[in-house]
């Protein structure tokens, strides 16, 4: 929270917990529906609430993202028919700091090799968009994605509905680049790429 608040226009705002997960975050909207979630762990939960993928990375990057605006339904059909596997729709939510709800569905795949470069999908349902509630910090520039497989993982892209361009490279990677009043912020992935939230 301290380098963001360093870096973009205003600090992040406290968010909230995530019961059972182990974890709470900071929001900070970087437009009119997009927005950065800043992920810690929370320390009022035993440690064993985190998955284990998150309790062992050390420093700080992307660690997954997400899209929304997305009918979830359709796109979870348009997935199964294509013969890749889904996450069935999963509702969650989380009590906000000033005692409100902010609820989703989600979905997700599974069971790819290509691990966070993978996006999960998300519908804030009837809550308010976090990047709506949250203080501007910034916006969004571009988002790029590297891999070894660049036509397998454009073919999945392809089947969710992103047009994203991937680079071919030795390694697997994304980045995205930020704009602040201080000038532009490039955020990267772990290395190597996380599993990510699975759905």
């Amino acid at each position: 929270m301290r380098d963001f608040t360093e870096r973009l226009d205003c600090p992040p705002l406290h968010g909230g917990v995530h019961p059972g997960e182990g974890t709470r975050n900071a929001v900070l909207s970087l437009g009119d529906s997009t927005y950065l979630e800043i992920l810690g762990r929370d320390p009022a939960q035993p440690e064993d609430n985190l998955d284990p993928e998150i309790r062992d990375l050390a420093g700080s990057g992307l660690y997954h993202w997400a899209v929304g605006g997305v009918d979830l339904e359709e796109l979870r059909s348009n997935v199964l028919a294509e013969g890749l596997e889904g996450s069935c729709l999963v509702t969650g939510g989380r009590v906000l700091p000033n005692g409100g709800w902010l609820g989703w569905k989600l979905f997700g795949l599974r069971n790819h090799s290509f691990g966070a470069l993978v996006p999960f999908f998300i519908d804030w349902t009837n809550s308010e968009h976090p990047a709506k509630t949250a203080p501007r910090g910034g916006s969004l520039i571009t988002i790029s994605v590297f891999s070894p497989a660049p036509d397998e993982l454009g073919a999945i892209y392809r089947i969710l509905g992103l047009d994203i361009t991937i680079t071919p490279a030795a390694t697997p990677a994304l980045s995205a680049v930020l704009q602040s009043r201080s000038g532009r912020h490039v955020l990267r992935m772990f290395d190597p790429t996380p599993r990510g939230y699975v759905i």
